[in-house]
């Protein structure tokens, strides 16, 4: 189940349960925790990214059905966003640890979603965009 967590730097970040992306589980909170980081990405004109990397990410629906096809937009997604950052290029969002640093490609959804939602971080909930099998989780995470 998506969760949150806070990081070495004392931050507040959302996290996976376990891998998101090709051959993986795949769990559908974490895909569409996954989905709207992109969708925050590709629609936040603030994101130091190309348009046509803005394009790929906003074509990333939250709440679609994810199979881990590799024309699915979440896979291209994935994909482009671990070629911008370098590193490993193996198509799966990785669960982020409380003691394992921050440079995680979670951790860069987490921050391009808090920066999207400004006031509203940490509640992904309140958004019109937030998918329906994630409202329950942060409502939950969150202790509300």
């Amino acid at each position: 189940m998506a969760r949150g967590l806070v990081a070495q730097n004392g931050r507040f970040y959302w996290t996976v349960d376990a891998h998101v992306g090709p051959g993986c589980p795949n769990k559908m909170d974490d895909v569409q925790l996954v989905q709207f980081g992109y969708w925050c990405m590709g629609n936040n004109p603030k994101t130091p990214a190309s348009p046509a990397d803005r394009a790929l990410f906003a074509a990333v629906t939250p709440g679609a059905p994810y199979s881990g096809a590799p024309g699915d937009p979440l896979t291209l997604a994935i994909k482009r966003h671990q070629a911008l950052r370098g590193g490993t290029q193996d198509g799966r969002v990785s669960p982020m640890q409380a003691n394992q640093g921050y440079n995680w490609i979670i951790s860069s959804l987490s921050n391009n979603i808090s920066n999207y939602l400004m006031q509203q971080w940490p509640r992904i909930d309140q958004h019109a965009k937030c998918p329906p099998a994630l409202r329950p989780v942060i409502l939950a995470c969150l202790g509300n």
